[in-house]
Parts: C-alpha cells; structure tokens; sequence
C-alpha cells in the first residue's frame, strides 16, 4: 500500500484546491525556500492524524486554514493504491471549529483512523514520518530519553501500566462478575425477540453472496479470457520481436554489404583514374615518339638517299673533272718537259751568246779606251736599256703568273659564291617551314590545351553528376523509408479507427471529435490539433446510458476502449471574454465549424484554449490563458511549455497523413526521374570524355610529329649554318686574295710603265750618241756589239720567256695537282660521306624497325589496358548496382522494421490495456474463486438471484448484526465472566513475569535496531557504527548513545561528534527504526540539509536502494536527493496571492 494522491484545499499555504499524484518509488518534493513545499508533509500528518497541532508548526487547529483565500474550512483528502481515501475537514466557526473525519467518503472517528493506519504499521509516535526538527531534537536529546526511544518501540510502558494496573484490575474482578450476569440476561431476551428478522436477513444476505458470487464469477470469467488474450499478444509480440531481430541482423548484413560495394566503387574510381592517368599517356606518348622516330627515320632515310644520289652524282662530275685535270696535267707535265729542253738548249745558246757578246764588248770596250767618253757612255747606256728591258720582261712575266692566279681565284669564288647563294635560299626554304610547322605545333598545343579543358570540364561534370546521386539515392532511402513509416503509422491506427467504426451505428453515438468539426481556415489546422489533443478521438454522444451501453459493448466484444462524451452530463461555459493583444488569433473554439448540439462536447475540449500567432506572442501573455501558437508550441497556464519538432502524421481536423504520403509518393517519382537523368548525364560525359581523350590522343601524336620535323629541320638549319660558315671564311679568304693579287698587278704594272719610261729616256740618250759617234770601227763594233747585244737578249729574252714558260706552266701543274688532289680528297670525302648514309640508312632501318616493335609492345599493352579499363568500367558499375540493390534492400527492410516496431508498440498498448483492465478486475476481485461456469451461464444465475431478492421485499439487515452483536455480546460476557477469576491469576502471573518481558522485549527491539543502524550506518559513511546501552544487564537502569567510527576515524561516541556526523549517525538511527517497523511510506522533510554533497549523495543513493520496498516522499531542494529520485514534484510560490503552486511532476531519467 503507498500513497497515490493528495489533494489539499485550503490548508496552510495552499489556497486553491491542488492534487498532487504520489507514485510507488523514490518522490522528492522541491522547491524555494518559503514555497510551502514542508506543508505537503504537513498535510499528510494532519489527514492521517499522526501529530498535533503544535508539532505541525501551528497554536491551533485553526490556524492551519489559509487566512488569505477568505474562506472558513480546510480540506485534506488522501488516496493510498488500494483505493481507500481518508479525508479530513475543519471548519471554523463563531465559537470555535469543528473537525471531521471521513474513510472511504464515511464519517468516522480519529481513532478509527488510527487503528487502520495501524494494521498497515502506520503510527502516530512512529518514525514513517520525519519532520525536519526531529533529526535535531534526537541529536539533543539526553541518552536516557534517546534509550526511551526503545522502550516506545518495544512498548516497555505498556509493561509498567499494566503492572500498575493490574492490581486495580484485580480489585474490579468480583464487581465485573456481578454486572456481566445482569447483562447475560439481558442479552438472552434480546436474543428471543430478533430471530425471525435475522432468519430474513440470512436468506437475504446469502442471496446478495451468491450475487457477489456470480459478479465475481463474471469477473474471474473476464480475467481468465484477459490472460488468454495477454497470452496470445506476447506470443505475437515476440514473434515479432524476433522477426525485427532478424530483420536488423539483416539490415546490418545489408550495410555491411552496401559500405562494401561502395568501398570496391571508390576503388575502381581510383583505379581506373590511374589507368587513364599518366601510365595511359605514357603509353600514349611512347606510341606517338615511336611513330614520330620512324617518320624521323624514314625521312632521313629519304633524305640520305636523294643526298647519296647526289654525291654520286658528284662523285661522277667529279671523277670527269679528275680525269680532265689529270690530262690537262699530264700535258702540261709533258710540255714543261719539252719546255726544260728548251731551257736546257736556250741556256747553252745563252751562254755562247755571252761569250760572244763580252768578246763585243771586250773589243768595243778596247776601242773605246782610244775614243772620247761618248762611246763608253753609249754602251753604258745600250747595257743599262738592255738591263731595264730584261728587268722588265721580268716584271711582265710575273705579272703574268699573277693573273693567270687571280683567274683561277675568280672561278673558286665564284663557285663560293653559287653555293653561299644555294645555302641562302635552302636556309630561306627551311626557315620558312620551320615558321609553318611552329605555327601549326602553337595551334596544336592550342588544341590541346583546349580539348584538356573540355576534358577537365567533362569530367568534372561526370564526378558532379556521380557525387549528385549519392545525396539523391539517400534522398530516395529516407523518403521510401519515411513512407513505409506512415504506411506503418496507417495500419497501426486501424485498430482505433476499427474501435471506433463498432459503435458509430448505434443509436446516440454521433461521432468522434475530428469528425464533427472543420476547420474554418487551413492554416490554423495544425494549432487546433495541438490544442485538442487526446481528445480528438472522443467519441460524442447523446447520454451517459448511451455512454454505459457503448462501453459495455465493448467490453463484451473486447474490441478496445474509447473515451465517450456524453451530451447530457455536460455543463455549459461561461462566456468567453474579450481577447486583446498583438498577435491574438481568437479562442480556439471559434476557429472551428460544428453543430450547435455538440457546443457543449467542444467547450470541453477546447475550454478557453487562445490560438496565437507566435511564441513570443504567446509568452507576453503567459498565465493568464491556455494557448497554443500557429507552429504547434502549446502554452499551459499554469506555465508550463510545449514544443519541439512535430511529426506530420498527426491526425485531426487536417488528417495530414494520406496528403503527405501522396507528397512523397509525387516527390519520390520526381527523384527517381531526376536519378536517371543523373545516370544518363554520367553515361553522357563518360562516352564524351573518351571521345575528347582519343582527339588529345591525335594531338598528342601531332605535337609529337610537328616537334620531330621541327627537330629535323633545325639540324639541318645548324648543317646550313656550318656549310655557310665555312664557305664565308673561304669567300672571305678569296676576297682577301683578290684585293692582294690586284693590288700586286697593280704594282707591277705601275713598275712596268716606270721601267718603259726609263728605257725611252735610254733610247733616246743612245740615239744622240750614236748620231755623234760615225766612226767606221767603232760603229762596226757597237754594231757588232749591239747584234751581239741584241742575240744576247733575244736569246735571254726566249729564255726568260721560257722560264716564264716553264714557271707559268709549273704554276698550272700545280695548279691542276692541286685540284686532282682537291677533286681525289672531294671524292673521297663523297665515298665516304656516302659510306656513313648507308651506315646511317642502315641504322635508320634498324631504328624504324626497333620502333615498330616498341609500337606493337606499346599497342599490345594499350589494348590490355583499354581492355582493362573497360572490364573496370563493367566491374563498377556492376557493384554500383550491388550497393544500389543493397541500400534498396535496406530500405524495404527498414520498412519491415518499422512496421515491426508498430505492430509491437500496437501490442504493448493493446497489453497495458489488458493489464489495466485485469489490474482493474483483480482489485475489485476480493478473494480468488473456483468456477467452471460460462459467461452466458452467469448471466442466467444472475437473473435468478436477482428476482428472488425482489421476492424478499424490505429486509431489516440490521436484524443479524444486532442479533450476532447481541450474541456475541452474550457470549463474551459470558466467557468474561467464566474467565475473571482466571484473569486474576494470570494477572498476578503476569505481574511476576512483567520484568522479564519487559527485558526480552527491549532487547528484541535493541538488537533489531541495531542491527540495522550497523548495515545503514556503514552505507552512508564506509564506517562502522553500533549502539551503545550504559548498561547491558539492566538497560532501564542508564540511557543509549551511539559508538561509530566514521570513514578513516577513530572511534568516537555522539557527543564528541561534528554537526555532519551527528546528522548522519542519526538519520541511520532514524532509517534503523524504520527498518525494524516497516511502514508501506515514508515522508521525510529536508533531513539531508546538514549534510555535505557527498553525504546526500550516500543518503540518496540508500534511499533508492530501499525504496523497492516501500514508497519514499523527501521534500529536499539538495541536487544529489533531487537526481537520484524517481520523481520530482515542483512547488513553488504563486505571489498573486502568496499560495503555494504545485508546477508539474517530472519524471528523471
């Protein structure tokens, strides 16, 4: 038994009538100081009668009615679980007051209150209830009067009274002998006189037993079906159970499966963005470069061969121009032979020529020792013309060697010149290509930058398309499974709507709430569920018969329950006031549509609820009306707030659930449509990419190609280079020449003409003298000498002329040597030039073929990677649709799970129903009964029973209990008075034996007490503890104290102790107590507030271990008490009129 509510009207701080609901458990009572949370324990004490007035913290009984409400009474009413309630009213009055006293709603007595209280353990001196000047009054308190403690609990007084009176007792014997024989013949003719009424109230009686009989029958009929049904839910629930353990098992597998898939997903991403990474171009690049070497190849190839050609070519211009200047050479090489003989022959003839000339001379000179010095100086003059002349043809001659030189310069440089002009115009030719292939590599690498941004494009637009599905698929999932749920949702919400289908075709059920009113505007649909609530449901109808024929429906039909509104057991509202304010819609009752027959049914439901516009709306105006805001938040008066996220399928005036799941149902179409389109666009870039890649792949290969003839024409260019080079330095040399052998003729000419004017001065000096000089001799002489002279010179002349010859021919010989050696070296370096292209051919064959099979090793790895990369390709998206097929599983088997979950929740509702209803029959079932019978049976016997009380007409009931009370009175008198004389001795028997008693029954109480302070003791502190009597052999002889030794502590006894130690050491001596004399509540006010936390904590900690046994009521405001408690019950202080305000039990945990 534990205390389910107290309502308390009126008393001390509580001025308006409050229910508070207890539960079975740990409850704390929390609140301000001054809230008037201690007058809840107040309260109890006062109902139950377990204290006095002063003791409840007032003079007089009066003073505990609220002396602000105005009004004269205070009311005070109980319930434990066992559904008995005791009420206690004062009234004060003129003269004084009045107190009454009602058990289940009957008057009676205090003492008829205490005496079932005590059947239960519940006392007035007991320790159930500790206020909180109890803890310091037991701290204070002298050992004796603490050891009088025991002897209250083992009821050592009760010994000393009645040994006192005893011996009175024993003096009343004979008079009591005397009265109890003039009562037993009193009784005796009552006894006479109320038999034939008792023998009627039997009759009547035992028929009103068998009615109780089949009542209970029907009831235990109605259990044993209940059971059964119980029996076959939890046999449903557990299958479902396991089918939603197999389920989640499955849906993990499923994950387990789908992270998988997804995991091998990323994995060929990743590897098939290698595959076509750098290893793909390298490929790629190799078959491009490789191409590109055998073009190189090939056109060098080309090359060597037109250049071949042409060297032989050469070679054979060449070898014609050889051979012509080997002949040209061996003739002149035979004409300087013939040319020394004549030199050979021309210097004999010389040297006569000479003999014969100084023989002139000689002879001309000897004639012209006997002539004037005319004649010597005409032969001075004749020999120095002869000498200028021979110096002249001298000077003539090299002039001559001079010229034929420079002729021979003119034609090298002008072939220089021909080949520096060809260069020029090959270099011109090259540079002009080189231009066009650079032009056309720009536009390439162009291309290719271009088609690496397209790819880049394309490809982020695939890896955009491909991140876009995974929100979309988990869109998808959510939305299938949020579906599922309402259609879950749906079918679970059958069983009401089947309920409430049974009774609407019976005469005076109108309908349910929702379905009687419409909403005037849609946008406050959401703000009138919220406000009615629950209530939407109740069934409307038109009595309370109506009512109890519904519900004995369907108790028949165990077809549920429903909440029924009967019209004619309503009671009209007052009017509504006016609303003011901003932000105020109006009163919930006037947004709705209805029947002015059902005003009364919505008054009831909506009340004077206020629908507002917003929160902040609603908070200005807290307090003074109910309301609920447009968004759902609903705001209490009393101050409590409602709010949070709210789920859409709140059925009502809106029924939201069908509208959203046809949302869904559209919004689902929508994103699938919007997946494939994502899956298409995929495909789509993916297709396009590759095409893009194979277009950079070709222009790649271009680069590659334009790069190679770049390369080639360049080294050509640098070959150019070095042709030019060289036959500048050769022109140049040539020029230079040129200038020297010019200059040189220029000289000799010069010389020439210098000489020629000298000789004519000389002819013309010879020829005066001559034309002095007549003498016959001498004339003959000079003649004779000048012939001599003159053969002398002509024949020096030819021989000058022959050694010009000679040297001029030498000149042309070695001139010709030289070009036969120059022509012979020029073919030689062709042969060999010719040489190395055919090594370089070769080389260029063998290189072409070397990269043709690079090229095939290259395609063969290319095909095994485009072939990889496809089956990579394949491979993904065969696991993309393995994770997709997985998360689809996982859905539908979310779906399953969900409706498990409903199927299981509708069964535990259906359970508690059941329970409730067997809860509700056990508690009205007083005794279990035997019965074999059939509901149809009962009902019969029941009819039967029933008549035959109306048969028995007016029965005076009172007849057994006034003829058992008078024989019962006879018969204890009678035994009283056989037993007087026996009491007397047992009295003096008793006497003697009191001290024992009295010993044995303190120790009991002692050792019991103590026991438990050792166990508790040492829970709140980790010590150890005991009590302690002055003196164990006569305890009444000394007084008790307390010997603990505290955590980590010496021994110590109670006085020696701190404020915290004491209070602990005390609340274990309290809890001690209550552990001997268990009581089915305790109340506790604010015994933790000389405690430290850590003390509390222990203190609660304690209290939810033992409150499994029986109920706890702490009114504490200590965290640690307030965490560890089952239950909390808010009190604070309302200041519009200084009372006292319950504001909400809250559950913890």
């Amino acid at each position: 038994m534990h205390i389910v509510q107290v309502e308390i009207d009126n008393f001390k701080s509580f001025s308006r009538k409050t229910k508070i609901p207890f539960y079975e458990g740990f409850t704390v009572i929390s609140g301000p100081n001054g809230s008037g949370k201690s007058n809840i324990i107040d309260s109890i004490l006062f109902v139950l009668s377990l204290s006095t007035s002063r003791n409840l913290r007032a003079e007089k009984l009066t003073d505990f009615i609220n002396s602000m409400s105005g009004k004269n009474t205070a009311e005070v009413t109980l319930t434990f679980s066992d559904d008995t309630r005791i009420r206690r009213r004062i009234k004060r009055t003129a003269n004084g007051y009045y107190s009454y006293y009602y058990l289940n709603e009957k008057t009676c007595s205090q003492t008829e209150i205490l005496e079932y209280l005590g059947k239960s353990g519940i006392k007035p001196h007991g320790y159930n209830v500790v206020m909180q000047g109890d803890i310091s009054r037991i701290m204070d308190m002298s050992d004796l009067e603490r050891r009088r403690i025991i002897d209250e609990i083992a009821g050592v007084a009760e010994f000393d009274d009645k040994k006192e009176q005893a011996l009175v007792e024993l003096e009343q014997v004979r008079a009591s002998i005397d009265r109890e024989e003039i009562l037993l013949a009193s009784y005796a003719k009552q006894l006479e006189e109320l038999a034939d009424a008792r023998e009627d109230a039997v009759k009547y009686q035992k028929l009103q037993a068998e009615l109780e009989y089949l009542r209970a029958a029907k009831q235990i009929v109605r259990l044993r079906d209940l059971e059964r049904e119980l029996g076959l839910i939890a046999h449903s629930r557990a299958e479902q159970e396991e089918k939603r353990a197999g389920i989640r098992n499955d849906i993990s597998l499923q994950e387990n499966e789908k992270n998988a898939r997804l995991e091998d997903v990323h994995e060929i991403d990743r590897e098939i963005s290698h595959k076509q990474g750098p290893a793909y171009m390298r490929i790629i690049g190799g078959i491009e470069a490789e191409k590109g070497n055998i073009r190189v190849a090939e056109e060098t190839i080309l090359r060597r061969k037109k250049e071949k050609e042409s060297n032989l070519a050469e070679m054979n211009r060449l070898y014609l121009e050889l051979q012509k200047n080997q002949n040209t050479l061996n003739d002149k090489i035979r004409e300087s032979q013939t040319l020394q003989i004549d030199k050979a022959n021309l210097a004999m003839e010389l040297e006569a020529q000479k003999k014969t000339l100084d023989k002139a001379h000689e002879l001309v000179s000897k004639c012209s020792r006997d002539s004037k010095g005319a004649q010597a100086e005409l032969v001075e003059l004749m020999r120095q013309v002869e000498a200028k002349k021979e110096e002249r043809g001298s000077i003539v001659v090299q002039r001559d060697g001079i010229i034929e030189r420079s002729r021979v310069r003119a034609q090298e440089l002008e072939k220089l010149q021909r080949e520096q002009g060809s260069l020029a115009e090959e270099r011109s030719e090259k540079q002009a290509e080189i231009e066009v292939l650079e032009r056309d590599l720009l536009e390439a690498g162009k291309n290719k930058g271009l088609l690496d941004k397209q790819i880049g494009e394309t490809e982020r637009a695939m890896l955009g398309a491909r991140k876009a599905i995974e929100p979309l698929r988990e869109e998808i999932a959510r939305l299938t499974k949020k579906q599922m749920q309402i259609e879950a949702h749906q079918q679970a919400s059958g069983a009401t709507d089947r309920t409430i289908s049974a009774v609407l075709g019976m005469d005076g059920v109108f309908g349910t709430v929702s379905s009687l009113g419409k909403v005037i505007d849609s946008a406050y649909t959401l703000a009138l569920n919220i406000a009615a609530g629950g209530r939407l449901n109740n069934v409307v109808v038109d009595s309370d018969q109506t009512a109890a024929d519904v519900i004995r429906y369907l108790k028949d039909e165990r077809l549920g329950r429903l909440t029924l509104l009967p019209l004619n057991k309503m009671k009209p509202q007052p009017p509504l006031s006016p609303l003011a304010g901003n932000g105020v819609v109006d009163y919930a009752i006037n947004l709705i549509d209805f029947d002015p027959e059902y005003r009364d049914a919505f008054n009831l439901v909506f009340g004077q609820t206020v629908v507002v516009e917003t929160l902040d709306a609603g908070r200005r105006l807290m307090g003074r009306y109910r309301m609920v805001t447009l968004e759902g938040e609903l705001l209490e008066r009393g101050g409590a707030m409602t709010g949070g996220s709210i789920r859409k399928d709140l059925r009502g005036f809106g029924v939201a659930v069908d509208r959203e799941s046809a949302d869904i149902s559209a919004k689902l179409a929508d994103l699938r449509n919007d997946e494939s389109d994502l899956v298409a666009a995929e495909a789509r870039h993916r297709s396009v990419a590759e095409g893009l890649r194979a277009e950079r792949s070709e222009c790649d290969a271009a680069i590659v190609k334009l790069e190679l003839k770049i390369s080639d024409c360049n080294r050509i260019l640098d070959k150019i280079a070095d042709d030019e080079l060289r036959a500048s330095r050769l022109l140049d040399e040539t020029e230079r020449d040129k200038k020297e052998t010019a200059q040189r003729v220029a000289e000799l000419e010069t010389r020439v003409d210098a000489l020629s004017d000298k000789l004519e001065v000389l002819n013309q000096r010879v020829g005066e003298l001559r034309s002095v000089l007549d003498e016959d001799e001498f004339n003959l002489l000079t003649d004779k000498l000048q012939k001599a002279q003159s053969s002398y010179n002509d024949t020096s002349r030819r021989y000058e002329n022959k050694l010009n010859d000679l040297s001029g021919l030498n000149l042309e010989r070695q001139h010709f040597k030289q070009n036969v050696e120059q022509l012979t070296r020029e073919r030689a370096a062709l042969e060999a030039k010719n040489a190395a292209i055919d090594t370089e051919v070769a080389g260029c064959y063998a290189a072409a073929d070397a990269a043709k099979s690079v090229i095939a090793a290259f395609e063969a790895e290319m095909k095994a990677f485009t072939g990889e990369i496809e089956q990579l390709t394949e491979e993904r998206n065969r696991v993309q649709r393995a994770a997709d097929e997985a998360q689809m599983r996982i859905v539908t088997l979310q779906g399953n799970e969900e409706r498990c979950n409903v199927q299981i929740a509708a069964f535990d509702e259906k359970s508690a129903s059941l329970a409730l209803e067997m809860s509700e029959i056990k508690g009205s079932v007083k005794e279990e009964i035997v019965c074999d019978l059939s509901m149809g049976e009962i009902l019969d016997r029941v009819a039967t029973t029933e008549r035959a009380v109306r048969k028995l007409g007016n029965v005076n009931m009172r007849a057994i209990e006034q003829y058992d009370e008078v024989q019962k009175r006879f018969a204890e008198r009678t035994d009283k008075k056989e037993t007087l004389s026996r009491e007397r001795q047992a009295l003096l028997d008793k006497i003697d034996s009191f001290r024992q008693m009295k010993f044995d029954a303190f120790m009991q109480a002692y050792s019991g007490i103590n026991l438990h302070f050792r166990d508790i003791y040492s829970r709140l502190n980790d010590g150890a503890g005991h009590l302690v009597l002055d003196d164990l052999e006569d305890p009444f002889q000394g007084g008790m104290t307390f010997e603990v030794s505290p955590r980590g502590k010496e021994v110590t006894r109670l006085n020696l102790m701190s404020g915290g130690e004491k209070s602990l050491t005390t609340l274990s001596f309290i809890f001690a107590i209550q552990q001997f004399m268990p009581a089915p509540f305790y109340a506790l006010d604010e015994v933790d507030s000389n405690l430290d936390g850590v003390n509390v904590e222990r203190l609660s900690q304690m209290v939810r271990d033992i409150c499994t046994k029986s109920q706890f009521v702490i009114v504490s405001h200590r965290k640690p008490m307030i965490e560890a408690a089952d239950r909390m019950v808010g009190v604070t202080l309302r200041m519009s009129d200084k009372s006292t305000l319950v504001t909400g039990v809250k559950v913890n945990g």
